[in-house]
């Protein structure tokens, strides 16, 4: 045999590329799946912080649903009055925190302003923000009068037009 094709023949080599590709492609595995686990933190982060600032939105809805219904004729016209034209801010609802939280676990603003598309009625905003997320519902509220004499009078409050954003 010549020395050229005993050369050919010679695989003694081989078995080194092979073991570095295959290193290679383990490196590379093992790179995807720390840079996708690194990932994962932040996305729960993300899904807490979400979570948390739609929990402060509808307790603020809530609250001021609760102002609304409280406030008597007198109260809920001037409210009315003032809500007029732009979004009014419910002063008590500035910036609050939950009861028993402090601002820096979350806090909600709601405000108001008339509904164009039905008489005796407000829409109500609030705003939810915890770090740096902000969630934001709108509703309406509506105020409904059942009997005509002032002693069997009832006044009803509903909420509609659910809207989330």
């Amino acid at each position: 045999m010549t020395p050229s094709v005993q050369r050919l023949g010679d695989e003694r080599g081989i078995a080194l590329i092979l073991a570095l590709m295959v290193l290679l492609t383990l490196s590379a595995l093992a790179l995807a799946l720390l840079a996708s686990s690194a990932l994962e933190p932040r996305i729960s982060r993300n899904l807490h912080d979400a979570s948390r600032a739609r929990w402060l939105t509808e307790a603020g809805i809530e609250l001021g649903y609760g102002l609304l219904a409280a406030a008597g004729d007198g109260a809920w016209n001037a409210l009315l009055a003032t809500a007029d034209a732009s979004w009014v801010v419910l002063p008590s609802l500035d910036g609050a925190a939950l009861p028993g939280l402090t601002p820096a676990e979350g806090s909600y603003v709601v405000s108001i302003r008339n509904d164009r598309q039905a008489a005796d009625g407000m829409t109500v905003r609030s705003a939810g923000t915890f770090n740096t997320t902000t969630r934001t519902i709108e509703v309406v509220v509506r105020r409904v009068a059942e009997g005509s004499s002032e002693p069997t009078r009832r006044v009803f409050y509903t909420i509609s037009g659910w809207r989330e954003f």
